[in-house]
This record gives C-alpha cells, structure tokens and sequence, in this order.
C-alpha cells in the first residue's frame, strides 16, 4: 500500500500557497502531548482487537470442526459432502460469519493500526500484504505450517490472501471441492468446500496474530504525532480500496477472477477504516480547533463528506443496484479527490501546530 502520497500532499499544499503569492502559516511550538488525551483511541482500538479475537477464536473452533469431519472421511471430499452435506455447508456458512466477524472489527481498526508505524506490521500481516508470488520484494517472509505437513512459503496475509479464498473456493490450490452449498442445482462462484488443512492453519495463525496484535495495542501509548501520521497516512488511501471493489464480485459479479473480496463488499472496509480515523480525529480535534478554528470546522465537514459519500454508494449496493466498473472509476476518482483534500488540509494544520508526521 502507497503512503507517500499524503507527504506529497502536504509539500503540494504549501508550493501552491507560495505560488498564489501567500506563505504557508508559521508553524506554532510543539503541540504539547499532555493536552491531548488519546485514551479514548486506544480503548476504541483496543475494543474492537477484543471482538475480533471473539470471532478468530470462534474461525478456528469451527476449523478444528470442519478439519475433524474430513480427517473422519479420510479427507476425500466427495465421500464427505455425499455423507454429510447438511453439516459440512452449515460449517462453511459459520466459517463465514466468523470470518466477517473479525475482518468487519479489523476494518473499524485499520486505520489506526495501519497508519501508526509502531503498529503497522499487524497490517501487513493480517489484512493487506502480498504473497511471495504477487510482490517478492514487498511480501512479508513467513511460512504457515499445514497440520498435514505442508506448508505455504510466503503465503501473504491471513484475511485476503489466505482465508477468504479458502472459505469462499476461489483459489482452486486452497478449495477441496467445488459443491452446490446453496441446493439450487448450480454451482456459482463462493460455492465450495474449503481444504480442511490451509483452513485450519490459517485460521488458528489468523487467531495468534489477533492476539499478538492486542498485545502490541495494549502496550501502545499513542501520541499525537500517531493520531496525525494514521490520518495523514491512511485517508487518501481511496483508489487501491475502489480498484479493488471494481475488480470484485460486487461489481465485476460471476466474471470477477478476483480471489479476495468476496466476503464483504469493499465499500464496508472503506467506511470501517473511515470511521476508526474519524474518531481519531475526533480526540486531537481540540488542537486543531485551537490553532484554526476554520481549519477544523473545514476537516469535520470534509470527514462527514466523505463517510456519507461512501455511505451512500453502499446503500445503494445493498438495495441491489448493480454499478458497472465504469462507474466504480469514477466513483473512485471522485473519492479520491475528496480524501486527497481532506488529507492535505490535516498535513497542512500538523505542520501549523509543528507535530511530526512519520515517514
């Protein structure tokens, strides 16, 4: 994931006021930490950790189960789902909302541990780093061991590249057998047993990280520099997320080739990590408004812009309109633009109020 664009941002903001014959504002002394109370973040951070382990605590309970019922039928498949079609779809159906579950609370979460540095590589662990295969150099070097004996070398992160595909059979390597879930006599895309080993691993490894994740937040004593850096850092994040959704099920439909995604349409994600930078912002809110009041009336009403615009197009999405991905460009782009501002007028009150954004 780009984070150079909200520095790039910032340097554009105070050129263009040089250029329009204005100087970009004295920035004022260090913002004193200790008029802050950040509390509030970290317990919403640490509130949502807490549901999300509830859910990869439930994932890899129900793995164990699916696992126990293939390993009783010898991990054939076909013998398994003829035996048992009821159970077997009622595992993968529980499975799912576990997954949901957890990814859901990680949204609500992302902006804040993906933005603060001490807590990014979570990030690219759980949700958002590549496999070996899709970026050598940027993967995350890792080995899941199978309960089988196998293992995946460089694997990516748990909820995309992982367990989405594995519950919802969209990588062949990770699906034990393509079956009719729904009863409706075909088999479309999402309908399959998932491999009882990769499952199981991923979900009990999915299950550590989370823990690990906590953890590290519990341990965390956020600064303002943080609450900045994760605003500046994840705000205009909007066209990898729109990109995305274009290329998904939820607008590319049973065409997609897009294995992840799949689970939770990916406007629910952008409205998550929106939110947790909302609130962020809602808890530094009160230095802004102390060293530009217009400055921060402009950043809350660029916030609700956006969330509503995300909002919007969601419920839209869940009333049944099917957006082609012309429209998800544009929607993006659109987004994009207004996430851009919103960053650049945050970088450009950090620098008023002389607070140190991460690199």
């Amino acid at each position: 994931m780009t984070r150079l664009l909200p520095l790039f941002a910032l340097l554009l903001t105070i050129f263009t006021l040089a250029a329009c014959g204005q100087t970009a504002p004295e920035p004022a002394p260090p913002a004193p930490e200790t008029d802050v109370d950040l509390t509030a973040v970290k317990q919403y951070a640490l509130d949502h950790a807490a549901q999300m382990k509830t859910g990869t605590s439930a994932l890899a309970a129900t793995a164990q189960t699916y696992h126990d019922l293939l390993a009783a039928n010898g991990f054939d498949y076909a013998a398994a789902w003829a035996s048992h079609p009821d159970e077997l779809t009622q595992l993968v159906l529980q499975a799912r909302d576990n997954w949901l579950t957890a990814s859901n609370n990680y949204e609500l979460n992302e902006g804040i541990v993906a933005g603060v540095p001490s807590l990014a590589f979570y990030d690219t662990w759980i949700d958002a780093g590549p496999s070996g295969a899709e970026d050598p150099a940027a993967a995350y070097q890792w080995t899941l061991a199978l309960p089988n004996g196998d293992s995946l070398e460089n694997p990516g992160n748990f909820f995309h590249s992982l367990l989405e595909p594995t519950i919802w059979g969209t990588k062949a390597e990770f699906t034990g057998l393509k079956v009719d879930l729904d009863g409706d006599g075909t088999i479309t895309l999402g309908e399959a047993l998932p491999d009882a080993n990769v499952l199981l691993a991923a979900a009990q490894g999915l299950d550590q990280a989370t823990g690990e994740m906590t953890a590290a937040i519990e341990t965390w004593q956020p600064t303002v520099s943080d609450a900045f850096t994760a605003l500046v850092v994840m705000i205009p994040t909007m066209n990898e997320y729109f990109e995305q959704w274009k290329l998904s099920a939820f607008v590319a439909g049973q065409a997609s080739e897009e294995t992840a995604f799949i689970g939770a349409s990916r406007l629910v994600d952008i409205a998550g990590i929106l939110n947790g930078l909302d609130v962020t912002y809602d808890n530094v809110g009160v230095l802004v408004a102390s060293a530009d009041k217009n400055q921060h009336a402009q950043i809350m009403d660029g916030f609700a812009d956006l969330q509503n615009y995300v909002a919007d197009l969601h419920a839209q999405e869940a009333s049944g309109t099917d957006f082609t991905s012309q429209q998800a460009d544009l929607f993006g782009t659109e987004a994009q633009a207004k996430a851009t501002a919103l960053a650049g007028q945050v970088a450009q009150v950090a620098a008023l109020l002389n607070v140190k954004i991460a690199e």
